[in-house]
């Protein structure tokens, strides 16, 4: 073999080791999204379904869609395919859509594409399906050959009604090397998960786990506390359940491949929101490396624009497609797993609208900056955890940051990873989200580092904040609690009750739900997932945060910020 062949030979192993590793970043993120709607078939090739959940349209059966990824891919489109032993849609209809889904896949080679593909899939069968097979939809009576023109006439698409469903909210950690992200990880988490160290990049692989936020909670206006499955916080609130991801160290040019480059990025993708984990101290610059009098505010500008850049040359790649069909716009934000009301509300906070989206082939290079700015303000919102608030220099740096407009909180994650190491040894008593801890036997030394925490920590920020930021970074996409009970009258949880338990639990469940969920799809949610109802829906009765009770309509949109629930179903003892 030649050296020119063993390059080759070299060059395609290397390309095909890539592909692999995005094939299995992109699978771990569509687990963490659909959960129980994600079916895993065999890992070589990589083959999978995944159940289209937020269908409007009822059907007999539910609707998968099958991918089966090549080797090459993301380089390549993915084998898409309809199971048939389903028969929920008739053939031309699987044809039509399998079709579109293709052309769809062709414009988004060389991205994760498979979220972009669900969405579309789920819109189209909303759009189209209510059409009987002998009446074809309105562009397919036109008859012809489609005219060679440099752009397709535009086509209305802003839709901006909620899909709903259950949320497995995911908040992403993100920041310079060396600002504290994996101490505020292993703290958020109770446990030395994530590499720790005073030098860059000790992340590498991302460090998923769970961890809990606060909630208020409505046995708070109680004489007695529920049951909630998680617990409660000293001051009574209800602890909930959420993914967390540190991705490894960015610095300026991620977007261009410096340091690890445009990878850890692509890790975000599953991410509600982000923690932007800052260095108040001042003392490391922005790659990370140490130094004195530095800006952190500096931090938070590059930070947006990374992501920014990321998104924005990732659509030029596409522009001029996209300047032939103004719609594919729309398809290539659906590529960062944002559904068409996110975008749609991009669009709209950046000023355009369809009349704007039909001149798109015009547009000024700043009309698509100004829409990414608003888009990832608005799919990616950050919350600055103004890290090391103890240290000496980072009062004046959280002074000043705190009077920018961003929403932030002054943390100390490496003083409440001590706190809760002491509390495991017996020297102090302490719960993650308290005001203050009980000092008990413990060295002279310890002593000594216990009452700085208290004086620099807990007397100027009432805590170390590290629980209360993530409740303020789910506060960012404000989800709807569903609690469902048996009773309304006893609270009874339905867990409880469908186990077969004498002693039934008070309010012990709680969902976190996507703005938008009706009564059907929460209903659903119950039967699949944890299968705690069975049966057909009948109806439903709720006594909401004022305390009032009311009967449903399956279509009816679960109101907000929490609504406690009672469904009937034909299945006798169900509920």
């Amino acid at each position: 073999m030649c050296y020119r062949d063993m390059d080759a030979l070299e060059q395609f192993s290397t390309s095909r080791n890539m592909s692999s590793e995005e094939q299995e970043d992109e699978i771990q993120a569509l687990q963490a999204i659909y959960d129980e709607d994600f079916a895993d078939i065999k890992k070589h090739p990589t083959c999978f379904m995944v159940k289209l959940a937020n269908v409007e349209v009822e059907r007999k059966s539910p609707i998968w869609l099958r991918f089966t990824f090549p080797d090459e891919y993301p380089a390549v489109s993915p084998v898409i395919e309809i199971p048939m032993n389903s028969q929920a849609l008739a053939p031309a209809q699987c044809k039509a859509l399998l079709d579109h889904l293709q052309e769809q896949a062709e414009d988004l080679v060389g991205m994760a594409m498979v979220y972009s593909l669900v969405e579309e899939a789920q819109s189209w069968i909303n759009e189209h399906t209510h059409l009987s097979e002998d009446q074809p939809a309105e562009d397919e009576c036109q008859g012809g050959e489609e005219a060679d023109v440099d752009q397709e006439p535009f086509k209305p698409v802003l839709d901006t009604k909620a899909s709903g469903g259950r949320w497995n909210f995911v908040i992403g950690l993100v920041g310079k090397p060396s600002a504290g992200k994996s101490t505020f990880f292993n703290a958020a988490v109770g446990r030395e998960l994530a590499k720790t160290g005073a030098f860059p990049f000790t992340t590498i692989e991302p460090n998923v786990k769970q961890t809990v936020y606060a909630i208020p909670c409505p046995c708070q206006k109680w004489e007695k506390q529920c049951d909630s499955a998680y617990g409660h916080t000293a001051r009574g609130e209800r602890l909930m359940p959420v993914t967390m991801k540190d991705v490894a160290g960015l610095v300026p040019g991620a977007y261009e491949g410096k340091g690890k480059g445009n990878r850890f990025l692509n890790d975000l993708l599953d991410a509600d929101v982000l923690v932007h984990v800052v260095d108040a101290s001042g003392q490391t610059d922005e790659k990370g490396e140490e130094t004195d009098e530095y800006d952190p505010s500096q931090d938070i500008s590059w930070v947006e624009q990374e992501l920014q850049q990321w998104i924005y040359l990732n659509v030029m790649e596409k522009w001029d497609n996209i300047r032939r069909k103004p719609q594919k716009l729309i398809d290539m934000f659906t590529g960062y797993h944002a559904t068409r009301p996110t975008i749609i509300h991009a669009l709209t906070s950046a000023g355009i609208g369809e009349t704007e989206l039909a001149n798109l082939a015009s547009w000024r290079d700043d009309v698509l900056r100004r829409i990414v700015t608003h888009f990832v303000k608005i799919r990616f919102p950050i919350l600055l955890a103004l890290n090391k608030c103890d240290t000496l220099t980072a009062e004046e740096h959280i002074h000043r940051i705190s009077r920018q407009d961003h929403p932030h909180i002054a943390v100390s994650a490496a003083s409440e990873r001590f706190l809760q190491q002491c509390q495991e040894k017996g020297e102090i008593e302490y719960h993650p989200g308290d005001s203050d801890f009980i000092m008990l036997q413990c060295s002279e030394a310890t002593k000594s580092r216990l009452q700085k925490i208290r004086e620099s920590v807990f007397q100027k920020y009432s805590g170390t904040n590290v629980q209360q930021a993530l409740t303020k970074a789910v506060g960012l996409k404000q989800p709807v609690y569903g609690y469902p009970v048996s009773n309304l009258s006893t609270m009874k949880s339905v867990s409880s009750c469908s186990q077969g338990n004498r002693e039934a639990s008070v309010l012990r469940d709680c969902l976190p739900l996507k703005p938008g969920t009706t009564v059907i799809q929460f209903f659903e949610i119950l039967c699949n997932y944890p299968k705690l109802l069975s049966g057909d829906f009948v109806r439903a009765e709720m006594v909401d945060e004022t305390g009032t009770e009311r009967h449903l309509k399956k279509e009816d949109v679960l109101p907000g910020p929490y609504c406690i629930m009672k469904f009937m179903s034909t299945k006798r003892g169900a509920v």
